[in-house]
């Protein structure tokens, strides 16, 4: 006997239990994670305050999870963090979906989710046109850039200590001080 599989879709993900886990479908497959820790959580908050910056300037708005993004038919994920330029805020539907790539997002790596953030979601979000994508890892302290060129992503070169949107250049981040007492 042979089982017939098909493409997951956002229609698929709505129908998932509400039982603390992160539900994803990335090129039609089901990715399920449990809850972050606390490291996550505390960077997660960390980046959120110094991104909302940007907020505050008029510039645009900055959303953490949960918020589904749907990037394309098969591809519903849910960014550590996320930002919308304010010209652009119209992607942010009333029904609480973010329809098309946002200017920036962030994964926070941890055990369960590393090698998903680095390679199928960075394949959807170059695939979508994401145009950075900021790799955070708690455990050795490093805060990456990249910039999406010719449908690629290459790292950003940073200044010692320091990382800089290319999306808002304006944006610098003080890696110790992110990292502090982690």
């Amino acid at each position: 006997m042979s089982v017939l599989t098909r493409p997951l879709t956002y229609d698929d993900l709505v129908q998932m239990p509400a039982d603390g886990n992160r539900y994803e479908i990335i090129d039609g497959k089901l990715f399920v994670t449990a809850s972050p820790m606390k490291k996550h959580q505390q960077l997660s908050k960390r980046l959120f305050l110094v991104l909302h910056d940007q907020q505050e300037a008029g510039l645009g708005e900055v959303y953490f999870a949960p918020v589904d993004v749907r990037l394309a038919t098969n591809g519903i994920v849910q960014p550590d963090l996320l930002f919308i330029r304010r010209d652009r805020l119209h992607i942010y539907l009333p029904s609480g979906l973010v329809k098309g790539a946002p200017d920036r997002v962030v994964e926070i790596l941890s055990p369960t989710t590393r090698s998903v953030d680095l390679t199928c979601k960075a394949d959807l979000y170059a695939r979508e046109g994401v145009p950075e994508y900021w790799i955070a890892d708690p455990d050795t302290t490093a805060l990456t850039v990249y910039a999406l060129r010719d449908g690629a992503y290459e790292p950003v070169a940073t200044e010692p200590g320091t990382v800089r949107s290319l999306v808002l250049p304006e944006l610098v981040v003080d890696r110790d001080v992110l990292f502090a007492d982690l």
